[in-house]
C-alpha cells in the first residue's frame, strides 16, 4: 500500500467495445439531416446500461440477504441487507450489479458491520431502462433515509463517481473505499463522440436533453473540482485495468488528502473485487474508522 497527493487522469474505453464503422457513418448522416433525432438516439446509446451476468456464487450470497425495495424519484431500487452494526453501503459500477460486490459481504459482517448492497436504477434487480451517474448519486444520497446513518461506502467504478457526487451535495460518511474510481468524464465523452460520430450540433442538443432529464450538466460531474476532500479514502486499482486506467486512481489518490493507494496486478477492472488481498484491505480500512 502506498500513500499519496496531485494530478488527475483520463478514462479510456476498452477498444473491444468500439462501435462498428457502419453505425458511425449512419449516425453522422442522421446528425447532418435530423440532428434532433440523432440527439435522442445518442441519449439512449449513452444512458442505457449493458447488463452483466449474475454468477451462481453471487446469487447464493444475495439470496441470504434481506430484500428491501424503495423508490427514488420514481425509480425502483432494490437492496439486499446482511448483518448488524454500523452500516456499510456497497455501490456497484455502470453495467454492473450488487452481486459483483458480494465478496465483501461476509468479511464485513464478520467484522461487525451491517452491509447494504444496492442495485442502482436500470441495473440488476432494479430492472432495466435508462440510467446515469446522477441516478446512482441520488440513490446514494437517499440511502440514509431508508437505512439510517451510513458509516462507510465501498464502491466500484461509477459507484465511486456517484458517491463523490453525493458527497458534493451533503452526503456524509466516515470513510470511503473506491475500487477503480472514475473521476473525470471528459475523455470518456470525447472518445464516445469519436466512436459514435457525434457532431458539435448533436452534442449540444444532447447536452440540453440531458439537462432537462436529470437537471445536471456535463460540467457538473467534474467531480474533484467540486468536492471537499476531507473524508479518509482508500483507492484500490489494478495496473492492468483497461476500462479505467490505473493512472486515474493513482492521480486521484495523489490529489486527495488523507488517501492511500492499494495496487494490484493482472486483475483488470472487475476481478479486483474478488481478490482476497484487495477485499481484506478494504475491510481493514473501513474497520480502522470504527
Amino acid at each position: 500500500m502506498e500513500s499519496a497527493a496531485s494530478k488527475n487522469s483520463t478514462i479510456v474505453r476498452d477498444k473491444k467495445k468500439s462501435v462498428p464503422p457502419w453505425f458511425r457513418t449512419g449516425f453522422r448522416l442522421m446528425g447532418a439531416v435530423v440532428p434532433d433525432v440523432a440527439a435522442s438516439v445518442g441519449w439512449r446509446i449513452f444512458f442505457t446500461p449493458r447488463h452483466s451476468r449474475l454468477r451462481e456464487q453471487e446469487q447464493a450470497v444475495l439470496a441470504r440477504g434481506e430484500r428491501f425495495s424503495f423508490d427514488v424519484d420514481g425509480e425502483k431500487v432494490v437492496a439486499r441487507i446482511w448483518g448488524r452494526g454500523p452500516t456499510v453501503l456497497l455501490a456497484h459500477g455502470w453495467g454492473g450489479h450488487s452481486g459483483q460486490m458480494t465478496p465483501l459481504v461476509d468479511p464485513l459482517v464478520a467484522a461487525g458491520y451491517r452491509v447494504v448492497a444496492i442495485d442502482f436504477p436500470g441495473h440488476g434487480e432494479s430492472g432495466r431502462g435508462l440510467s446515469s451517474v446522477v441516478h446512482f448519486s441520488r440513490t446514494v444520497e437517499r440511502a440514509p433515509i431508508f437505512f439510517g446513518p451510513i458509516h462507510s461506502v465501498i464502491a466500484h467504478s461509477m459507484g465511486a463517481s456517484a458517491t463523490m457526487l453525493a458527497m458534493t451535495r451533503g452526503f456524509q460518511v466516515s470513510r470511503v473505499a473506491f475500487f477503480a474510481p472514475h473521476t473525470s468524464f471528459d475523455t470518456t465523452w470525447a472518445q464516445i463522440r469519436a466512436e459514435v460520430g457525434v457532431s458539435d450540433v448533436v452534442w449540444q442538443k444532447l447536452g440540453e436533453k440531458v439537462v432537462r432529464w436529470v437537471h445536471v450538466s456535463f460540467d457538473d460531474v467534474r467531480l474533484l473540482e467540486h468536492l471537499e476532500m476531507s473524508t479518509p479514502l482508500l483507492v484500490l486499482h489494478d495496473a492492468a485495468d483497461r476500462e479505467v486506467p490505473f493512472e486515474e486512481g493513482q492521480g486521484m489518490a495523489r490529489r486527495w488528502p488523507n488517501a492511500s493507494l492499494f495496487r494490484t496486478e493482472e486483475l483488470g477492472h472487475t476481478r479486483i473485487l474478488k481478490d482476497p488481498g484487495a477485499v481484506a484491505a478494504a475491510v481493514k480500512f473501513v474497520s480502522e474508522g470504527a
